[in-house]
C-alpha cells in the first residue's frame, strides 16, 4: 500500500515537471525567436563619438595564473568601436598572476577597497569596488576561466544601444568531450533552458556571472548587494532578483518611479568556460551555487528548484528500495519519462548552441545527474558548505 501510494505521488510528480518542461520549451524558443529582432525600449546611455554604449568589463580574480593569459588576449581582441573598460580586481591572489596584466588595463587591490575589513563575500566586495572605479553606463562581468570571440562585447552593446537594462549571456563548456565535461556542458545547458525561459515571460529566474551585464544606474539604484553582501555566493542571480524585486515593491507601494528593467537574452553572445576538474571539484562548485537557494526571491525559480528535487528524490528513493517492492515496470517509466522530457528541451538547446555531438553523453548524465542532484539539494539542506580556494 505505501508503494502504491509512493508511486502515485511520483507519477503526479512527473506529470508536473513535464508540463512545467514543455511551457518552458515553449519560453525558449520564444526567446530564441525573438532575440536580436525586436527593437527594446530606448533609454538614454552615455554614448561615445561612435555611438556607442561605454563598457566597462569586470573581472575579479583569485590565484589564475594559468587562465589570465586567454582571456586577456580574447579581451584585448574584442572588435568593440566604442569605449571599453577592462578592469581586473585582484583578490589576494599569492601566485603572482596580477604581474601578467599590461598597463592597458586598470587594475585594482581589493585588499585596497576592504583596508583590514573581513568580508565573507569577496565576489561581491570586488565588483563593488569596481564598479565604484568607472564611470561607465554598462558593466560587464566575467571570470577568468572564461574565453571570449571577438566579437561578444559588440553583441552585448548593441543590445543596450537598443534599450535594454540587462542582457543575460550564454556560458557554455568547452571542451565538452568526456563524461565529467559533458555532464558539465549538459548541466549548464539546463541553466540556460531555464534562463531564456523566464526571461521570456520578463522576470528572468538565472544569470550567470561568467556573461552577466547591467547598466551601472540600475546597480545603483536597488543598492548595490547591500542585504545580499552577508552571502560569500551569488553576485549574479540574487543582484538579478534585486533588479526585479525593486519593480514589486514599486508595484505594491503604488508607485511609478521604478519601472520593470528591460531584459535581453542574448543566445549569439555565448563565451565559453573551463569545466571543473574532477567529479569532486563540481560537486564543490555546485554545492556553493546551491549554498544561496535560500535566499531567491523569483518564485519561478523556488518552484523549478524544488520540483526536480522532489522528482529526482522519488526516482532515486524508488530505485534504491527496488528490493523491498519488487517494481521495475514503473520504476523503468518514471526514469525513462524523465530522461525523455529533459532529452527534448536540452536537444534544443545543444543544437543551439553547436554542441549536438555532446548528446551522445545524455543517456549516462540522465543516469548520474538524479543522484548527483539529491546529494548535493540534500547536503545544501543539511547546512553542509565547502570552501573555495581556501575560504569558506
Amino acid at each position: 500500500m505505501f508503494f502504491d501510494l509512493a508511486f502515485v505521488l511520483a507519477f503526479a510528480l512527473l506529470s508536473v515537471y513535464t508540463a512545467w518542461q514543455l511551457v518552458s520549451l515553449w519560453g525558449w524558443c520564444k526567446t530564441i525567436a525573438r532575440s536580436g529582432r525586436e527593437p527594446l525600449t530606448n533609454n538614454h546611455l552615455r554614448t561615445t563619438a561612435t555611438g556607442q554604449p561605454t563598457i566597462a568589463l569586470l573581472v575579479p580574480f583569485r590565484n589564475e595564473a594559468s587562465n589570465l593569459p586567454d582571456l586577456l588576449a580574447s579581451l584585448l581582441a574584442q572588435d568593440y568601436p566604442g569605449r571599453l573598460e577592462l578592469i581586473f580586481i585582484d583578490d589576494h591572489s599569492t601566485d603572482g598572476g596580477a604581474a601578467l596584466l599590461p598597463t592597458t588595463v586598470t587594475r585594482l587591490n581589493l585588499a585596497d577597497y576592504l583596508k583590514g575589513r573581513l568580508t565573507v563575500a569577496h565576489k561581491k566586495a570586488a565588483l563593488t569596488y569596481a564598479i565604484s572605479s568607472t564611470t561607465a553606463d554598462v558593466i560587464i562581468t566575467t571570470d577568468a576561466d572564461c574565453h571570449w570571440p571577438p566579437d561578444r562585447v559588440s553583441r552585448i552593446a548593441a543590445a543596450f544601444a537598443g534599450g535594454a537594462d540587462v542582457v543575460l549571456g550564454p556560458v557554455l563548456i568547452r571542451p565538452a568531450e568526456g563524461l565529467l565535461n559533458a555532464f558539465q556542458a549538459l548541466d549548464l545547458a539546463a541553466y540556460q533552458f531555464l534562463t531564456a525561459a523566464t526571461a521570456h515571460q520578463g522576470r528572468p529566474a538565472l544569470a550567470n556571472g561568467a556573461n552577466f551585464s547591467f547598466r551601472r544606474a540600475l546597480f545603483r539604484s536597488v543598492g548595490g548587494y547591500r542585504g545580499v553582501d552577508h552571502l560569500p555566493s551569488g553576485d549574479d542571480v540574487l543582484l538579478l532578483h534585486k533588479f526585479y524585486q525593486r519593480d514589486l515593491s514599486a508595484a505594491n507601494h503604488g508607485t511609478t518611479d521604478s519601472p520593470q528593467p528591460t531584459t535581453d537574452y542574448l543566445p549569439s553572445a555565448s563565451v565559453s568556460t573551463r569545466p571543473a576538474p574532477g567529479w569532486r571539484a563540481l560537486w564543490r562548485q555546485r554545492l556553493r551555487w546551491a549554498g544561496k537557494a535560500g535566499n531567491y526571491t523569483n518564485p519561478k525559480l523556488t518552484f523549478a528548484q524544488a520540483l526536480a528535487f522532489a522528482l529526482s528524490f522519488a526516482l532515486v528513493t524508488a530505485l534504491l528500495t527496488l528490493p523491498l517492492h519488487l517494481r521495475p515496470r514503473p520504476l523503468i517509466l518514471l526514469w525513462s519519462g524523465k530522461a525523455l522530457i529533459d532529452g527534448i528541451c536540452l536537444w534544443r538547446v545543444m543544437l543551439r548552441f553547436g554542441q549536438g555531438t555532446t548528446l551522445k553523453w545524455y543517456p549516462a548524465a540522465a543516469v548520474i545527474y538524479p543522484f548527483f542532484l539529491v546529494g548535493v539539494g540534500t547536503a545544501a539542506l543539511l547546512g553542509f558548505t565547502t570552501n573555495w580556494k581556501g575560504r569558506g
